[in-house]
């Protein structure tokens, strides 16, 4: 590969910062970093701007093709254009093509489920299709979570003791007591066990069939305290780059039951997880979860899949690396 740099385009980087996609793209142009310069490309008009570690720059002002003045491209010819998962439409293809045509082209997630549970980068040479696809590299992430949140308790758990943890299914509609039908199936087989139903920020805790505690959950800190402190996490509607809570779950050494054919199904298979394709499935992966050594069993081989793949910046840089072809730098260096 030719040239010095990465360009990013990224239109979630501003639209939707809390996205999987931006989430994992500001993660690999973070690692990128540190082997090369990045320069991050977002849709729109204006001034670049700083954010963060990076210097953004918008262009194309939304038209297509984008035709960013020359000043506006301060590096060229990229040694490649990193770009978002799934994102190949008539916008994306110009703005590749404006900030390096031909550039080999690095796509952060391709677009399918991840068999394996390892977040993936195509590469692949838009001047030259094979009609093959990308090249894939599993390279993970670096998925953060806060070491003290095992230390903690939620001040709205009070006194409850050990709980399941269930993030609902009904993302974006506002909450209503009642929780959806899955997680009221969990209540129904489960009577004596205290339940923790999280949807649209709102955690309710159950037991009996009934309502005994409700808080919102306001920051990413209180979700990790809520997930750390559960005996497992029930993901009914994982993410659909690289399920992050799921990931977070098996960092912090909890066993996660996940969806089948969702984004989760390979990292519940490789790693701390079961896996459901119905309700009578669902409620079988908790029985078989309600036996510690089952548990314990998972929740190591988890932690140690999750924090490999996802809880390693170093190795996050030295995968990219070799998918860019480059050396990767000893610890402490900088590019």
């Amino acid at each position: 590969m030719n040239g010095s740099g990465v360009a990013l385009y990224c239109p979630s980087w501003l639209r939707a910062p809390e996205s999987e996609v931006a989430v994992a793209t500001r993660s690999v142009a973070g690692a990128l970093s540190r082997l090369v310069t990045v320069d991050v490309f977002v849709p729109g008009d204006g001034q670049p701007f700083a954010d963060g570690a990076f210097d953004v720059t918008p262009i194309g002002g939304g038209r297509v093709p984008p035709d960013p003045p020359v000043a506006r491209v301060p590096r060229a010819p990229y040694r490649a254009v990193l770009v978002e998962a799934g994102d190949d439409d008539a916008e994306l293809a110009a703005a590749v093509g404006s900030l390096a045509a031909g550039a080999p082209v690095l796509s952060v997630g391709p677009a399918r489920i991840p068999v394996d549970g390892v977040l993936d980068v195509g590469l692949h040479d838009v001047g030259e299709p094979t009609g093959e696809g990308p090249v894939v590299h599993h390279v993970g992430l670096y998925a953060r979570v806060h070491p003290g949140a095992s230390g903690r308790r939620h001040y709205g758990l009070g006194t409850v003791p050990e709980y399941l943890l269930v993030l609902g299914d009904r993302p974006g509609v506002p909450t209503t007591p009642s929780p959806s039908d899955r997680a009221r199936w969990l209540l129904a087989r489960f009577p004596r066990r205290y339940i923790v139903v999280l949807e649209g920020g709102t955690a309710r805790v159950w037991r009996s069939r009934s309502c005994v505690a409700q808080f919102d959950v306001h920051t990413r800190m209180d979700l990790w305290i809520l997930v750390a402190r559960a005996w497992g996490v029930v993901d009914l509607l994982p993410g659909d780059l690289f399920a992050r809570e799921c990931v977070e779950s098996l960092r912090y050494g909890v066993p996660v039951v996940v969806p089948a054919r969702s984004a989760a199904d390979g990292l519940a298979q490789a790693a701390g997880g079961m896996r459901f394709s119905s309700t009578a499935d669902l409620l079988s992966c908790l029985d078989t979860l309600g036996d510690p050594g089952v548990r314990a069993a998972l929740a190591s081989r988890g932690r140690e899949v999750a924090d490999r793949w996802y809880g390693d910046p170093h190795g996050l840089v030295a995968r990219l690396a070799g998918a860019l072809g480059l050396p990767a730098p000893a610890d402490g260096d900088t590019a």
